[in-house]
């Protein structure tokens, strides 16, 4: 593809997203200020993307989309794929912290873990993937809980009082679930220190709206972890904004508001 097409496509793209997200449609000339474009190229690509379909002409001489670009969704809803998405990442995240690394969504008031790399270590980790636990238990529950509007979180801890878990001390009440909250969004991670030897601590891949994604975990036994705590969990919060910034299509230098 030659320069010219490839800006050409490249015009096009930006048309659609902006008239996507205007609430009435756009104009002509008020496309050409939002992609910088000239007029008469703009006019031109609105022309083409009309005949295709996807766009339509109102009278106002507004711009609007058409129901034809739903058709793109149904690629998106058979292709979508967290775990792949995120795998290249976690890849990254293993090579660089040399610990077990999880990829973690929500299942209603639970947890369930979806992906799992190990490294190659004598200590590891058991296998994770398809475990479910309730949402305050485990270090990536709490964070996609912390993520929650705070009426859920309470729901959800209320509605799991009696929930069965394996370790007590990580059940959460009102007042407990404050402080671990405040220590949360301190850290900018979570991190539950338990009586067992082993570390936890996750970090959260928000979506488009800044609600909850998934969560991305570093496990491992404490003599390896417990002096490194701070240090990977801004390894897990890189990670997971990346994992965010890839699962929405997020280009280099595009703000992703979460």
């Amino acid at each position: 593809m030659d320069d010219g097409r490839h800006r050409a496509l490249v015009r096009g793209v930006r048309i659609l997203e902006s008239v996507a997200e205007s609430r009435s449609g756009l104009t002509v000339t008020e496309l050409a200020e939002l992609t910088g474009a000239d007029k008469s190229s703009v006019s031109r690509l609105v022309t083409t993307l009309v005949d295709l379909g996807f766009l339509a002409r109102l009278e106002n001489r507004k711009i609007v989309l058409t129901g034809r670009i739903l058709s793109l969704s149904k690629g998106f809803r058979q292709q979508y794929n967290l775990s792949e998405i995120a795998r290249p990442h976690l890849t990254e995240l293993l090579d660089r912290v040399n610990e077990t690394v999880i990829l973690t969504i929500r299942e209603g008031n639970f947890t369930v873990s979806i992906d799992q790399l190990d490294p190659e270590h004598p200590f590891r980790m058991v296998p994770h993937v398809g475990n479910a636990a309730p949402m305050y238990a485990t270090a990536a529950g709490r964070a996609i809980l912390f993520a929650l509007p705070v009426s859920e979180q309470h729901r959800i801890i209320d509605e799991l009082r009696d929930a069965p878990v394996e370790h007590p001390e990580v059940r959460l009440d009102r007042d407990s679930w404050a402080r671990e909250l405040e220590l949360a969004r301190t850290r900018g991670f979570v991190w539950i220190p338990r009586s067992d030897d082993v570390e936890r601590i996750a970090a959260l891949a928000h979506d488009r709206n800044g609600g909850p994604l998934a969560a991305v975990s570093v496990y491992g036994p404490r003599y390896r972890m417990h002096e490194r705590i701070a240090d990977l969990g801004r390894e897990a919060r890189s990670t997971a904004g990346r994992i965010s910034r890839a699962a929405y299509g997020i280009r280099p230098g595009e703000e992703f508001i979460a």
